[in-house]
């Protein structure tokens, strides 16, 4: 398994450089094509719709839209110039989340960046994953080594977390250090020594390791554990639960998208 045909998500935002460097050394390491897709839209907000209701503020947001798109071509330009890696552009004014979806119809993977804050809107990873059944690597407010080294995956006995494992395998293989993670009463000890030994049918080396939960909470001690062993890329499943339950009363999921620091690799 490959990531032949890999999306990027370009969107103008603060993060977008340390989003377009990743993937330019991500498909160096791994391999594949980048169909790099930079698409402006505004944030959701009354001012917005205010400006989008007339006639001046329409033209004066197609001007802010087309002057950020023009530079973050140029900061894409910048970072792939020399680089032997085969990198399409694409741009436009619409929504991030309904572009990529369609590109990710017929891709092995999206690359987004962290969650900034900013004037356009930005991809939602899990809606992205869940819409078009592709995996997505989210990178994290501090800027991961590629290859990545250090592997934590977050394993509970639901279906999105085994397409997650198994939609990372390429990054698996290459890791230096793999651990199978597992919290509370959901999932055993037996299970994570399950997965570690059916990861290792698929050449990569894992150990496992179980805790019991805590009241700090499942994504609490996650992160804790990540950061204490330097973990790089962290591998789960998103929303094993109906998506209205974790919007309602929260859930792992949503903590993961709105706080974790390192690398994150996703799949509905």
């Amino acid at each position: 398994m490959t990531y032949a045909d890999i999306v990027v998500d370009a969107t103008p935002s603060p993060t977008v450089r340390q989003t377009l460097e990743v993937a330019a050394e991500f498909a160096e390491v791994y391999g594949g094509r980048l169909s790099v897709a930079a698409f402006a839209w505004p944030q959701p907000s009354i001012l917005n719709e205010a400006l989008l209701g007339s006639a001046g503020g329409s033209a004066l947001q197609a001007l802010a839209f087309g002057e950020a798109l023009e530079s973050t071509q140029a900061v894409h330009d910048d970072i792939f110039a020399g680089r032997h890696v085969v990198s399409d552009w694409c741009s436009g004014i619409s929504d991030p989340n309904l572009i990529l979806n369609e590109h990710l119809l017929t891709a092995d993977l999206a690359i987004v960046g962290a969650s900034a804050s900013g004037q356009f809107a930005i991809a939602d990873p899990t809606e992205l994953s869940a819409r078009s059944g592709a995996p997505v690597l989210q990178i994290g407010s501090l800027r991961p080594r590629v290859p990545f080294r250090h592997v934590l995956v977050a394993w509970k006995d639901a279906r999105e977390a085994r397409r997650s494992v198994h939609e990372a395998l390429p990054l698996l293989r290459r890791a230096e250090r793999v651990v199978v993670l597992g919290v509370g009463d959901e999932v055993s000890s037996e299970r994570l020594a399950q997965v570690a030994e059916h990861l290792s049918r698929h050449q990569v080396a894992a150990t496992h390791l179980h805790l019991s939960k805590s009241a700090a909470g499942v994504f609490a001690q996650i992160l804790q554990h990540a950061e204490a062993e330097g973990c790089d890329l962290l591998v789960s499943g998103a929303y094993s639960r109906p998506r209205y339950s974790e919007r309602v009363f929260g859930g792992v999921t949503r903590e993961l998208v709105q706080g974790l620091p390192m690398a994150w690799l996703l799949a509905h």
